[in-house]
């Protein structure tokens, strides 16, 4: 039985959080790793970034964790057993690398299931199979699918200027991420809205499903799954992404003249289960009750392994962690490590974070959630003079190349709860242009992750962690 399971988990970890690692390696360079002050000296800042990028590649256990993780937990969403192994995995590796009150804290989190998913394109008394997957969170077809006349649109607008006749149809949402942006976040960002609320445009206008053009910019056979919404003043209907080779192959036979479509999916939801997100800490020495966040989302979408998005930056956190405490450093603020539970079909392990420790001074949180791709820089969610602090804080990182600095932005969607308290948000930067080419498919496993930029980009997060652990 699964819900006794992780609930023991949680009672667990606390028999489990002495430090099993032996002492740390005594530390190169002198002053190097010693706790800085707020105003610490560049070079000394310099030397500690130095010797973190030089441990983390020359260690390389970045992609050892990742794999371990991938091999603990391969399907890990939210409400699955597969969760449950990945919190039993990492409670075990923060006791590993000496994390210290290390637990697992407990909340009801949704549980979907994925079923049957098949679909076909019939144009006269041709049939061609079509690649599709449900969307997270979506309704299951009723038992054999449903087969319906297909509309083609681009916009929500174009949707509804069609009105009745769009009524007992397939919609097919079919806008592709803008491939001149330079920000592949950007892109997704002008495509995402017709897979989060497409189903709820279909339902306005009495159509019976939708299907979404899969959020990649890559022409392939492989769909892409991911979170969609419904509301309650609407229909559900059922709402499924398709490759993108399938869109272009269905958009050009809509071209030629009406098409239908036979699709059915099994998915449904179940009744909530408990989940947990997991937590451990490196104690300040001078401040332990400021409290410095860093962390990434331990769920992944069940197609693949969920090794970037969001593997990566589980190990980003975890890396961070051991590049800091095998280098006998201390830090002032407790950094504490999580690892959020349903970033992608909820959000509940950041609202409960959040709830739950609303009581806490938390000064900084730092989330890696694009990819274990080569490091650029951070966001902050300040700008201006407020950001200049924290600019000087991570200049040692422009002579690594990963000087980028973008204020005004933020963090990952775990710590914004954080933010709207106050708390001074970073993310990490990745040079993500290959980041949607396996986001949320098949082809999100640890051969996508290159073992020398995941190193990199666990000593970046490690040395910010460091300097908002120590000032400003």
């Amino acid at each position: 039985m699964r819900v006794p399971r992780i609930l023991l988990l949680s009672l667990l970890a606390a028999c489990t959080t002495t430090p099993a690692a032996g002492p740390a390696p005594a530390a190169t360079n002198g002053s190097a790793v010693a706790s800085a002050a707020p105003a610490a000296a560049p070079d000394v800042l310099r030397a500690r970034a130095n010797l973190l990028f030089e441990r983390a590649l020359a260690d390389n256990r970045a992609h050892a964790t990742l794999a371990s993780l991938l091999a603990a937990a391969p399907n890990r969403l939210t409400g699955s057993n597969g969760y449950d192994d990945a919190v039993a995995w990492s409670l075990e590796h923060m006791c590993a690398i000496g994390l210290v009150n290390v637990r697992a804290e407990t909340f009801p989190v949704p549980c979907w299931v994925r079923g049957t998913e098949t679909a076909a394109m019939l144009a006269g008394d041709a049939e061609t199979p079509l690649r599709v997957t449900a969307l997270g969170g979506s309704v299951g077809t009723a038992e054999g699918g449903i087969t319906a006349e297909v509309v083609e649109v681009r916009t929500f607008e174009q949707l509804r200027r069609m009105g009745d006749a769009a009524r007992g149809k397939i919609v097919f949402f079919n806008r592709p991420m803008p491939r001149a942006l330079m920000r592949t976040g950007q892109a997704y960002g002008e495509a995402v809205p017709q897979r989060s609320n497409g189903a709820i445009e279909a339902g306005k206008v009495g159509a019976v499903g939708a299907i979404v053009r899969s959020m990649t910019t890559t022409i392939d056979g492989n769909p892409h799954t991911g979170a969609m919404n419904y509301d309650q003043a609407v229909p559900a209907v059922p709402a499924a992404a398709i490759a993108t080779a399938d869109a272009d192959l269905l958009s050009r036979a809509l071209a030629a003249g009406p098409v239908k479509v036979r699709i059915e999916l099994g998915c449904r939801m179940l009744p909530d289960v408990p989940g947990a997100n997991v937590v451990g800490e490196i104690p300040g020495t001078e401040r332990p009750d400021e409290i410095v966040v860093v962390g990434g989302h331990l769920d992944a979408w069940d197609l693949g392994t969920g090794a970037h998005d969001d593997g990566a930056g589980c190990v980003h956190a975890l890396e961070a962690a051991r590049l800091l405490l095998q280098s006998g450093w201390s830090p002032r603020r407790t950094i504490r490590i999580v690892l959020f539970a349903n970033e992608e079909n909820g959000l509940r392990g950041a609202t409960n974070y959040d709830a739950m420790h609303a009581h806490e001074r938390h000064v900084a949180a730092l989330e890696s959630d694009a990819g274990g791709f080569l490091p650029e820089g951070f966001t902050c969610s300040l700008s201006g003079e407020a950001a200049e602090p924290y600019a000087r804080l991570l200049a040692p990182l422009k002579e690594l190349g990963m000087g980028a600095f973008a204020t005004g932005g933020g963090g990952g969607a775990d710590i914004a709860p954080l933010g709207k308290r106050g708390t001074v948000l970073f993310g990490l930067l990745v040079a993500g242009h290959r980041y949607f080419d396996y986001h949320h498919s098949t082809l999100d496993r640890l051969e996508a992750v290159n073992e020398r930029e995941l190193a990199l980009g666990s000593a970046a997060v490690a040395y910010a962690a460091s300097v908002l652990a120590d000032g400003p």
